[in-house]
């Protein structure tokens, strides 16, 4: 039921409205408070009208604070400190739709939502006629720009007041992101940001989806750009030259600002992290610690650090005064302070230095994602130092390579980096020879 980051699927198969009542109903209980996000996908009314009844079916009261990011949900549960379900599929494509359930601002550990599987399994939850739960609005979107503002060096920000590009992919922050910006003082040209629902680009932000983004950097002479995925929990900064920053560049940026701003300098990011992230960590003298892929265990190991930050090379960070979980708006901010205090985003990138890498994506049946994993274990026989922490992780003495299933499609990545690109092809060919021939 659940993956890396919550409940998956392609509507009406997977997720289906039966399935979010019985979510609503499991993680209710009588006089309790949920919280109820959505992002702007077409079935994601539907989705969170059920989860809504299946929680005030189990007494619960749902307060329902609109179309917004995944972290502003995550604040509203950690203000009201009770329970919260985003409907999302994130940066899946439009067919797909999801739930992320939240605690006190953090996503449902393993346990909590084993708990959930359990609860789906048995009869729902019937509250007395006269303690259902009732359905009220709130709007804490001010409250959360205030709060994030907080958060950065705002008086910066605004007395540089940068030109900056946002592009929201009509998706859960087609509003909020250009209104944090523009209370930040910044002059904010829009992009993907008027026809909600409406996905005129993929839902995933990198270099191969982001080109119309790229080109208007540089047409209307901005700063830097920033592109946010379907539900606002990451952030993928586009350079003053329309070039969009590499996802581990990016990674090792803010790992450098964050302990610079920091008391300690201890550093979270997962099994995917690229070379060039360890170096800039250990080039400041901190230490790095390595979580399986999720800012659910980004945020875990964040809190048990007590780290000065914890990211993952897909643009998610985890700020420690922050909200406990994933945070592209507050992310998108801490850009804007780099920019103000470090200069271009261009130069930035230039200072650290990365090597070869490829990251690629393979199609499989969902059910027999273990089975592959197995089979390419026992085939794939390297001379290298061998995790199971997360998938199967190869380490040379000038590389690594990485083959896990993604926790939110039905796929296997592969991942690659070697400091010369002749070695990165050796390898990458080899594991994709293994792994093609149990997939196909």
């Amino acid at each position: 039921m659940f993956g890396t980051s919550g409940i998956r699927g392609i509507y009406g198969k997977e997720v289906t409205a039966a399935l979010a009542d019985q979510i609503g109903n499991a993680i209710g209980s009588k006089g309790s408070n949920i919280i109820l996000a959505k992002d702007t996908r077409n079935t994601s009314p539907i989705l969170a009208d059920c989860l809504a009844a299946g929680a005030m079916l189990a007494g619960s009261n749902v307060i329902d604070i609109g179309i917004c990011p995944t972290p502003l949900l995550a604040y509203a549960t950690n203000k009201h400190k009770c329970n919260g379900a985003m409907v999302t599929a994130s940066h899946n494509p439009p067919e797909y739709n999801g739930i992320k359930l939240f605690c006190n601002g953090m996503e449902f550990s393993r346990g909590q939502e084993e708990l959930v599987k359990k609860a789906v399994a048995k009869a729902q939850n019937k509250a007395e006629w006269d303690k259902a739960g009732q359905k009220q609005e709130e709007d804490i979107a001010k409250e959360y720009v205030s709060f994030l503002l907080s958060k950065v060096d705002a008086a910066a920000i605004r007395k540089k007041a940068p030109k900056v590009l946002i592009d929201a992919g009509n998706a859960a922050a087609f509003q909020l992101a250009p209104a944090l910006f523009e209370k930040a003082g910044c002059k904010v040209i829009k992009l993907y940001c008027d026809s909600p629902g409406k996905f005129e680009r993929n839902l995933e932000p990198n270099p191969s989806t982001l080109f119309s983004a790229a080109e208007k950097v540089v047409k209307e002479k901005c700063d830097f750009g920033i592109a946010f995925d379907g539900d606002g929990d990451r952030a993928i900064a586009i350079d003053e030259k329309g070039k969009v920053l590499g996802l581990d560049v990016q990674l090792a940026i803010f790992c450098k600002h964050m302990m610079e701003k920091a008391q300690n300098r201890k550093i979270v990011t997962t099994v995917e992290a690229s070379l060039c992230v360890r170096e800039a960590v250990e080039a400041c003298e901190g230490k790095l610690f390595v979580t399986p892929v999720g800012s659910l265990t980004v945020s875990q190991e964040v809190k048990k650090q007590s780290a000065a930050f914890g990211g993952e090379p897909c643009g998610e960070y985890v700020f420690p005064k922050g909200t406990p979980c994933a945070d592209g708006l507050l992310a998108a901010l801490t850009v804007a302070e780099i920019f103000c205090e470090k200069g271009n985003l261009s130069s930035l990138a230039g200072k650290i230095k990365s090597y070869p890498m490829e990251r690629r994506k393979y199609k499989c049946v969902q059910a027999k994602k273990g089975e592959i994993m197995q089979n390419i274990k026992a085939k794939l026989k390297l001379e290298a130092k061998l995790s199971n922490a997360d998938g199967l992780r190869y380490d040379f003495d000038d590389g690594w390579l990485l083959i896990r299933p993604s926790g939110t499609e039905p796929a296997i990545r592969l991942t690659c980096e070697f400091r010369t690109r002749e070695r990165l092809q050796e390898q990458m060919k080899n594991a994709e020879k293994v792994l093609l021939k149990e997939i196909l």
